[in-house]
C-alpha cells in the first residue's frame, strides 16, 4: 500500500488509491477528489500594506455511494492513519444514511476531459514576486487618488491570486488532473464634494495576468466612477426605460441560470418551473454556458464530478431550452448531467456557471443610451430583494438619468421593483460589447421597456 507523505505531489496517484481504497471496504461507487493551492493576497491603503497573506494549503474530500445512501467526508491530513479514520468516519454514515434513488456518480458514457484546449492556467504568476504584486496595488491607488482632487481617501487596492492543482478520480475509471490560475485586482475611493461623499470602484480578475488592466486604468475608471456620483439626486417615482450597466446584466444572467437551473427546478424553487421550452425572454435575449472557451475566466475540460465540458445554450431566442444540472439534480429531472457539478473538499457538489454569457446583439451600449428619450441608465443595485420562488425584485439601485439620448445626471437613493420574468420578456435591444475581465460571467448592455422607479 503506497504512502503518502506532506511531500506527496502525485495528487492523481493519490486520488485513485482513495477510490480503490473505498472499494475494497464495500462501498457501491466511491469518488476522491485532492486539491493543491498556493493563494497570495495583499490590501493596499493610503500606501501603506494593510492586509498580507500567502498560503500553500492541500486537502482530499471522499464521497461514496452504498444501497442508495450518500455520504461524504474531507480531511488536511495525508497521513495513513488519518486517511483510515476519515474512509472508517465515510462508512458509518453511509450505515445510517437515507437512501435516494437519485444518489449516485454520472453515468459512465458523460465522463472525461473534452478534446478543447481551454488553457486555464497561466505560469506567469508563480514568477511574480509579492513586492510586484503589491507594487501594482499601489500604482491602482495612486493612480486613483491622483485622478480628482476630490478623491482624496481610499478603501483600498486589492490584489490577490491562486494557483491550483486539482485531482478527481472515481471507481467508473475517470482519472484526470487540471491545473488552473486566477489573479484579481481591485481599487475602492471614497470622495467628497460640497460636503457630500461618495464612494465607488473598479476591478479585473482573469485567469491570465495579461488580460488584467494596467493599474494606472483600474485607478482611473475607479476614481472615475466615483466623480460620476458627485451631484447625484432623486427622480420622481414613475415607469421609465431601463438600461442595465454590463455589471447590472451580469447579475441578471447569473438570476436567470439559477431560476434555470436543474436543483431548483426540482425543488420547485424557480419562477421558470414548468416553462421548458415556453417563451422566457424577448427574441433577442440568448443565454449560453460553454466551459470550453480558451483561455476564458471559467473554462475547465471536466466539472466537478469528472463529465466532460461542452457548449450549453440555457436560453435560444427567448425560449428556455436546458436544465444546467449536476448528476443528482439530472436524475431528479429524469435527465443527464449537464455537466455543471461544481465542488469543493466537502460535501456534495452543487450546480454552477463555468464561462456565463449573454449573447452580444448589434448595438453599442451609447447607440442604446440615444434612443432613450427618458429613463434610468442602471450602474448598481443594492440588497437581497430577489425572490427567485416567484421573481419579484425591489432592490435599491444609483446611475444616470437619461434625457434626450445623453446621460444628463447622476440619481441616488431610488428603487426598481418588477418581475424578472417581465423584464426579461420586456428586452428591447442587447448591447454588442462583452467584457470577461469582470469574471466568469460577462453581459452586455440591455434596454428593457419601462419598469417601476422608487423615488420621491
Amino acid at each position: 500500500m503506497q504512502t503518502h507523505t506532506e511531500t506527496s505531489t502525485d495528487l492523481l496517484g493519490l486520488a485513485g488509491d482513495l477510490v480503490q481504497r473505498m472499494q475494497r471496504r464495500g462501498v457501491d461507487q466511491a469518488e476522491a477528489i485532492v486539491v493543491e493551492s498556493k493563494d497570495f493576497s495583499a490590501t493596499v491603503r493610503l500606501g501603506e500594506v494593510e492586509a498580507l497573506e500567502e498560503a500553500t494549503s492541500r486537502g482530499l474530500g471522499l464521497r461514496a455511494f452504498r444501497n442508495g445512501s450518500v455520504a461524504t467526508s474531507s480531511s488536511s491530513d495525508f497521513s495513513e492513519d488519518a486517511i483510515e479514520r476519515l474512509i472508517d468516519r465515510l462508512l458509518e454514515m453511509l450505515a445510517v444514511g437515507d437512501a435516494d434513488p437519485a444518489n449516485g456518480l454520472p453515468e459512465a458514457d458523460l465522463l472525461g476531459p473534452c478534446s478543447a484546449s481551454v488553457d486555464s492556467y497561466d505560469p506567469s504568476l508563480a514568477s511574480l514576486s509579492a513586492v510586484e504584486k503589491i507594487e501594482r496595488a499601489r500604482r491602482a491607488e495612486a493612480a486613483g487618488l491622483s485622478s480628482d482632487p476630490r478623491i482624496q481617501n481610499s478603501e483600498g487596492a486589492g490584489w490577490s491570486d491562486s494557483i491550483a492543482r486539482v485531482a478527481l478520480a472515481n471507481s467508473l475509471s475517470f482519472a484526470a488532473e487540471k491545473q488552473s490560475s486566477s489573479v484579481s485586482l481591485s481599487l475602492s475611493l471614497v470622495g467628497e464634494d460640497q460636503g457630500v461623499k461618495q464612494s465607488d470602484f473598479w476591478y479585473n480578475t482573469h485567469r491570465f495576468l495579461k488580460e488584467i488592466q494596467a493599474p494606472e486604468e483600474i485607478g482611473r475608471r475607479a476614481a472615475e466612477r466615483t466623480a460620476q456620483k458627485f451631484g447625484a439626486r432623486k427622480v420622481k417615482t414613475q415607469q421609465a426605460p431601463l438600461l442595465l450597466d454590463p455589471l447590472v446584466a451580469r447579475r441578471f444572467a447569473q438570476m436567470v441560470f439559477g431560476a434555470a437551473s436543474a436543483s431548483a427546478i426540482y425543488r420547485q424553487a424557480s419562477f421558470l418551473t414548468q416553462r421548458m421550452g415556453q417563451r422566457i425572454a424577448a427574441e433577442c435575449f440568448s443565454l449560453i454556458d460553454d466551459a470550453t472557451l480558451a483561455g476564458a475566466p471559467g473554462s475547465r475540460s471536466f466539472d466537478g464530478e469528472g463529465v466532460t465540458s461542452r457548449p450549453l445554450s440555457i436560453v435560444e431566442n427567448g425560449k428556455l431550452c436546458a436544465n444546467p444540472s449536476d448528476a443528482y439534480s439530472a436524475r431528479r429531472l429524469q435527465q443527464k448531467s449537464s455537466g455543471h457539478a461544481a465542488r469543493g473538499l466537502r460535501g456534495q457538489p452543487g450546480v454552477a456557471p463555468s464561462n456565463l454569457m449573454i449573447a452580444p446583439g448589434k448595438s453599442s451600449v451609447e447607440q442604446l443610451i440615444g434612443s432613450v428619450k427618458s429613463g434610468l441608465y442602471l450602474t448598481q443595485l443594492f440588497g437581497m430583494g430577489y425572490n427567485s420562488v416567484t421573481g419579484d425584485l425591489s432592490q435599491g439601485a444609483a446611475g444616470f438619468w437619461i434625457e434626450n439620448g445623453a446621460l444628463a445626471y447622476p440619481v441616488q437613493e431610488i428603487t426598481v421593483a418588477g418581475n424578472l420574468l417581465q423584464m426579461l420578456l420586456s428586452i428591447e435591444a442587447v448591447a454588442s460589447e462583452l467584457d470577461w475581465r469582470l469574471g466568469a460571467t460577462a453581459a452586455p448592455a440591455l434596454l428593457l421597456g419601462p419598469v417601476t422607479i422608487g423615488g420621491e
